[in-house]
């Protein structure tokens, strides 16, 4: 009984091998998935990253982020890709930190440029006032001096009217 049974394995084992159409689906493990969505459910995600939607770059961080609370298969999916994937992820870090640090520049060389625009219009406004103080300075020392010229005409005239009338 043992020989026939053994032999029934034997040739089982054949056949599965020989041909894998019939038997080898039967024994074939599970292949590995190829894709995100085929390796972790999209309920999953979206429970775990409520705030990502599936295709952004953000997302690669947040599962990484969260590996243990993912399912058996899609943690070993993230985990692989990111292994394989890991110099990329730093170039995209590397200049998503780039871009950041430009930005950052452009904004305090856009202050900067503002600070001193601000800066040049008081001192432009300073100067103005300025000018126009004197001007109102100058133009009061002019009515002073016409004052000054009218009234000593105005003596000179009330002199001589004194001696025309004596």
């Amino acid at each position: 009984m043992k020989k026939i049974v053994l032999f029934g394995l034997v040739c089982t084992m054949g056949v599965s091998t020989a041909n894998a159409g019939w038997f080898g689906d039967l024994f074939k493990k599970s292949a590995e998935p190829q894709t995100l969505t085929e390796a972790c459910n999209t309920d999953e995600i979206a429970s775990i990253c409520p705030e990502i939607a599936l295709g952004q770059k953000t997302l690669t961080e947040c599962l990484s982020e969260n590996v243990k609370s993912l399912s058996k298969k899609c943690a070993k999916y993230v985990k692989k890709s990111i292994k394989e994937n890991k110099e990329l992820i730093l170039e995209n870090k590397d200049a998503a930190t780039n871009a950041a640090n430009e930005k950052i520049n452009e904004v305090k060389k856009s202050i900067a440029d503002k600070k001193a625009e601000k800066k040049k219009s008081r001192a432009e406004s300073k100067k103005a006032l300025e000018e126009k103080k004197a001007a109102v300075k100058a133009t009061g020392k002019e009515i002073k001096d016409a004052a000054t010229a009218v009234k000593n005409d105005a003596v000179a005239t009330g002199k001589s009217f004194k001696e025309i009338v004596k």
